[in-house]
């Protein structure tokens, strides 16, 4: 009986169901099982089919982002609804969209008001629900739905430069938050000194405030501690008829009102900015990140002794960004990180389950008692009124523009001078993927100013090597006159006139040993300089013995064939006789 041949054929994998469209209703829920938030696509009831469908690709592909992003995209979902009823009122459902209508809604965002990085953030939303309804619900997607692919390109590219502060502006503002830091984080110890001399025992078991010495502060402090837990109670709730806390209330008053108090007890809005500041400063952490760094941020380090670890989260990385500090400074950010903590300690059992393990946490005083984690837009509002209680002013003289996300450009700028201008260096300490990123944050003016007076300084060091003056060098670092800048012992026309290739005009030339090839060489017909021409020309020719054949062909053939063909065939016979029985100077090995 004939073998029977092997049937290779591979059965069709199921049609995915991730779900069914229906819910207009997405409830977010927390690590337990809480209602977290809402967002209801009924708002989107002109097109229920539509409306459901998008609802589904929300639900499963935002579920698990930060809550600021699950907000930001469901507010920009309304601009293709909005885009629809415009321009395609027949359309019913995702199945309906075709590419066209997708070019049609890319070319709609060209004509809105916005930057190309608004109009990228708007058109990746919209692509990645479709991308997620094409990829686990083909169904309900149009069969020849092809979605374009980079629309908006090069969206960094026409971005505004990120604001950076000067390094004196940099230490006004670390020494003003210095003073808010030493003024909360005093007012508190005297607070904790207070309660510290008091029975709190004693205290709890009087229920009668009119027995207790609520002029003593440790008294006050405790009986606030003991019942309320910490935070002071509110004023309309202490003068409520029958709450018999009127006494509280003018002890509040005769030691310093809510403030006082307060600040006695855990960090007050104001104070936790200052440590923000203090904070980001050193750590050169992203706005949100710094904003929600956890309670468990440090850590000792595995390696070095008496070194900190403090990490942070940050959304658009891959992986936890990390840096590790001395704790031997007052201001150090080891030092800073537990003075927060011991701060705000009292607050962590008031605040909402998602908070309690974030580090700036702090209480609302005035019209409500909320606690939890600063909000972005409480930390904006009082970065300005730090700015406007201490007068910080910017080097022109007008009121400095502080904002949380500039301490992040201004710190990484400050350390790539630091660094001598390495941007892989500023690029590891930045935590950046590409030096791209870390070049659109340090690219500034006075980092480009420096960057051209070190070069000119390494240009006329060689030139001091070339003509056999490095034995003596200058007394003083003055900055070279770069209209005499030369790279082979002959002077530069103009070396800031950009004519030679890939060169701008306005910058100094970056060309090492190039200058053969530039038009603006100008070779004087001296016997010393034939010198240092032939000097040049035996240090190429020994340089190929010492590096790759493919370094060597790529980088330096081409000079020596430019300096024998076309450079010292234009001297006379009789100088380059005498040049060739005058010594040569030592030059620098090529590399």
């Amino acid at each position: 009986m004939p073998r029977g041949k092997k049937d290779y054929r591979v059965a069709p994998s199921p049609e995915p169901l991730i779900g069914n469209p229906g819910a207009l209703l997405v409830n977010v829920v927390d690590a337990d099982g809480k209602l977290e938030c809402s967002f209801d696509f009924s708002i989107f009831a002109e097109r229920p089919a539509m409306a459901a469908e998008w609802a589904l690709a929300f639900r499963h592909h935002y579920a698990v982002r930060q809550p600021a992003n699950r907000v930001s995209v469901y507010r920009n979902l309304k601009l293709w609804f909005a885009f629809l009823g415009e321009h395609y009122t027949s359309i019913a459902a995702t199945r309906d969209v075709d590419t066209g209508v997708l070019n049609a809604f890319i070319v709609w965002l060209g004509t809105r008001p916005w930057s190309k990085g608004t109009r990228y953030t708007v058109w990746s939303i919209i692509k990645q629900h479709m991308a997620w309804l094409k990829r686990n619900r083909p169904d309900l997607v149009h069969p020849d739905l092809e979605i374009p692919f980079n629309p908006f390109p090069r969206k960094n590219a026409e971005a505004r430069q990120r604001e950076a502060l000067s390094r004196h502006e940099m230490e006004r503002v670390l020494a003003a938050a210095r003073k808010d830091i030493e003024a909360g984080w005093s007012l508190f110890e005297e607070g904790r000194c207070a309660l510290a001399r008091v029975d709190r025992a004693v205290i709890a078991a009087e229920p009668d405030l009119a027995k207790l010495d609520l002029g003593d502060i440790g008294v006050m402090l405790a009986v606030i501690d003991v019942r309320f837990g910490g935070v002071p109670p509110k004023v309309q709730d202490m003068l409520r008829k029958g709450a018999e806390l009127w006494r509280l209330h003018f002890a509040t008053i005769r030691h310093g009102g809510m403030g006082g108090v307060a600040g006695r007890l855990f960090a007050l809005p104001d104070t936790i900015v200052a440590y923000m500041i203090a904070i980001g400063a050193q750590t050169y952490a992203n706005t949100e990140a710094l904003r929600l760094m956890r309670r468990d941020c440090m850590g000792e380090h595995l390696l070095l002794e008496g070194r900190v670890m403090v990490s942070w989260h940050k959304g658009r990385a891959g992986r936890e960004q990390r840096r590790s500090f001395l704790r031997d400074k007052k201001f150090s950010v080891p030092v800073l990180i537990e003075q927060v903590l011991a701060m705000t300690e009292r607050l962590v059992p008031h605040a909402p389950m998602p908070d309690r393990d974030r580090l700036f946490l702090t209480g609302i005083i005035r019209a409500s008692r909320s606690t939890g984690v600063i909000p972005d837009y409480l930390a904006s509002k009082l970065t300005r009124r730090f700015v406007n209680r201490h007068d910080l002013l910017d080097d022109s003289g007008k009121p400095l523009k502080l904002t949380l996300a500039a301490l992040r450009a201004s710190g990484l700028t400050l350390a790539h001078e630091r660094l001598g201008h390495d941007i892989l260096k500023t690029q590891a300490l930045a935590n950046h993927a590409t030096p791209d990123t870390t070049q659109r944050y340090v690219d500034r003016p006075r980092v480009r100013k420096a960057q051209a007076m070190a070069i000119g300084k390494l240009q006329a060091r060689f030139v001091e090597v070339v003509r056999g003056d490095a034995e003596t060098p200058p007394e003083t670092e003055a900055l070279p006159d770069l209209s005499n800048a030369t790279a082979a012992g002959f002077i530069c026309r103009d070396p800031v006139a950009g004519v030679a290739e890939g060169q701008r005009k306005g910058e100094l030339c970056t060309a090492w040993l190039g200058c053969f090839t530039c038009p603006n060489a100008v070779i004087p017909l001296e016997e010393d300089v034939l010198t240092r021409l032939l000097a040049t020309r035996v240090a190429l020719t020994d340089g190929r013995a010492g590096m790759a054949p493919e370094r060597w062909r790529r980088l330096y053939a081409p000079k020596l064939e430019i300096l024998e063909r076309d450079i010292l065939s234009r001297f006379p016979d009789a100088m380059l006789e005498a040049a060739a029985r005058a010594p040569l100077p030592q030059l620098p090995p090529i590399e």
